[in-house]
């Protein structure tokens, strides 16, 4: 299975099994995530990809990164093809398999330049157990920080970047879930692409290599024991979510008004049954963009909602569209008390900070317009980035409660959760409207990442969408409560309030520049390399 010589050299797949090994794992890796979600196939998944760059000359090496990651990438996000067509989904599938290609040449030219220089160094035949072991190690850093790399600039850039399809988001629902409130999600990425590359490094020639893998099980049965990390509960919050089952999509058949209407009814629902019951609830969630356009200037839809917080002794926190000044525009969440909008110390509004390029806005309009009028056409309205903080504050509990917000993909970026911790936020809300998705992956893609968001930040989560899927997380991950995805209905759920920062959020970055920093090495030791034409 690998080649070699009796001059010492790198050994690597020959090209013909290396390329049937990248696709099969982009596969894997697909099959790992929701929908399928069989986690446990990441694995291999991992190994198969990576093993397909070990020690890999740079051609065999960028074809093997392009064929895994265009088995992952078009499966994976096979959902933007609902409404819109292949060119979207093309697209973005083209720009993520770019990264891999990318991330083959690196790590295929990292392991092999360390290789070189390690085999250019053993001397006599009794230290060479410890030079293989030091060998596979220090190649299994670099290879796993590359990994990092990737998905660290992936999620940054073009157009600030796409953190989707990330090693650890694989593991939400897996015993491994916890170690993201110790390390956060590079960290997590890390840990595991590590122990991945360890188990080939051992398969390449290792001495007992058998060993090493019996080691890295070890060590993550191990790691699936540690729970997640604890922090300080200072009180607990009734909260409510309402799903309107919303034609809320791009192209649904709708009315103006519509979406809020299923809204109003779905919280008269809600509040008729817990006066049936008895019951209350200390706020109310509803989705993303659930009052449509301009909240904040219609008087007639202010004043309905005002009314249902005076009927539930409670605020209502709303997503709409607002307009601003300059002609663009902000998708909003807002605080609604009895009087209108709210006030506090915290804020009573957030508007998205990461609004959706090709989506919320249109980059380089001329350009793309060029490309596809028609697609680009659909972009109308043109969404500007928020500038509040990440959080509301409103009135329960006899004080000002602080909840952290995050609309539709704020959640996947990691800066959204260093700032909504930073101000404050005691709860996490993250509403979202996932209708133009139908009943494909997204939605539950999108989830997985909440629930790995709410066991990082240590916080219960509110995910509730216009037409799922809706849950209600806590702060270890697991489902509090829940909703049927295409139904109206509401979750209710006491959930846990809490103070202070998880180890992820006080060291997360830390641990992620660690890591990056040693894919940075690897490159640069195959620069080095090069150079010296080792």
């Amino acid at each position: 299975m690998i080649d070699g010589s009796t001059r010492p050299q790198p050994a690597r797949l020959p090209w013909w099994l290396a390329l049937p090994a990248s696709a099969a794992g982009g596969l894997l890796f697909d099959l790992a995530n929701p929908g399928a979600a069989l986690w446990p196939l990441v694995f291999p998944a991992v190994a198969l990809i990576l093993a397909s760059w070990w020690q890999q000359r740079a051609g065999v090496a960028a074809l093997a990164g392009l064929v895994a990651g265009a088995t992952f990438w078009l499966t994976h996000l096979q959902w933007l093809t609902l409404y819109l067509g292949p060119v979207p989904w093309l697209g973005l599938g083209v720009v993520m398999t770019a990264w891999f290609v990318l991330q083959g040449l690196a790590t295929g030219a990292a392991t092999r330049a360390i290789s070189r220089l390690w085999l250019r160094r053993r001397t006599a035949s009794g230290a060479q157990r410890t030079v293989r072991l030091g060998l596979v190690v220090v190649q299994a850093v670099a290879a796993a920080g590359i990994w990092v790399l990737r998905e660290g600039i992936q999620g940054s850039w073009p157009y600030g970047g796409f953190p989707w399809g990330r090693v650890a988001h694989v593991f939400a629902d897996s015993p491994f879930g916890a170690l993201v409130s110790w390390v956060g999600f590079a960290g997590l990425s890390g840990v595991m692409a590590f122990a991945v590359a360890l188990c080939v490094g051992a398969c390449f020639g290792a001495r007992r290599g058998a060993l090493l893998v019996g080691g890295v099980v070890v060590a993550l049965g191990v790691l699936a024991l540690v729970p997640p990390a604890a922090l300080e509960q200072t009180g607990s919050l009734r909260v409510a979510a309402v799903q309107g089952n919303s034609k809320s999509g791009i192209f649904d058949d709708r009315e103006s008004g519509d979406v809020y209407a299923d809204h109003v009814r779905g919280t008269e629902e809600l509040l008729d049954e817990l006066e049936a019951t008895g019951d209350r609830v200390d706020v109310i969630l509803w989705p993303e963009n659930s009052a449509e356009f301009g909240l904040t200037d219609n008087p007639l839809r202010g004043r309905e909602v005002a009314l249902l917080s005076r009927r539930a002794d409670a605020p209502i926190i709303v997503g709409s569209v607002l307009a601003n000044e300059d002609g663009t525009y902000t998708n909003s969440s807002v605080v609604w008390g009895p009087e209108g909008q709210a006030e506090s110390d915290a804020g009573t509004r957030y508007d998205k900070r990461f609004p959706v390029p090709f989506a919320e806005y249109m980059p380089n309009r001329s350009f793309f317009r060029a490309l596809a009028p028609d697609l680009v056409d659909l972009v109308q309205l043109e969404y500007e980035a928020g500038e509040f903080a990440p959080v509301h504050g409103f009135d329960a509990l006899g004080r000002e409660v602080v909840a952290g917000v995050a609309i539709c993909f704020d959640i996947i970026f990691d800066d959204q959760a260093e700032q909504m911790v930073g101000n404050g936020a005691e709860v996490i809300f993250a509403p979202t409207n996932n209708a133009d998705f139908g009943r494909t992956d997204e939605s539950v893609q999108q989830l997985q990442i909440a629930r790995l968001r709410a066991i990082e930040t240590g916080r219960a989560l509110v995910n509730i969408s216009t037409v799922g899927t809706s849950r209600i997380i806590g702060p270890d991950g697991q489902d509090i409560d829940g909703l049927e995805p295409f139904t109206r209905g509401a979750m209710t759920a006491t959930v846990p309030l809490v103070a202070g920062e998880t180890p992820a959020l006080a060291y997360g970055a830390l641990v992620s520049a660690m890591w990056m920093a040693a894919g940075l090495a690897g490159i640069g030791i195959a620069v080095y390399v090069r150079v010296r034409r080792m």
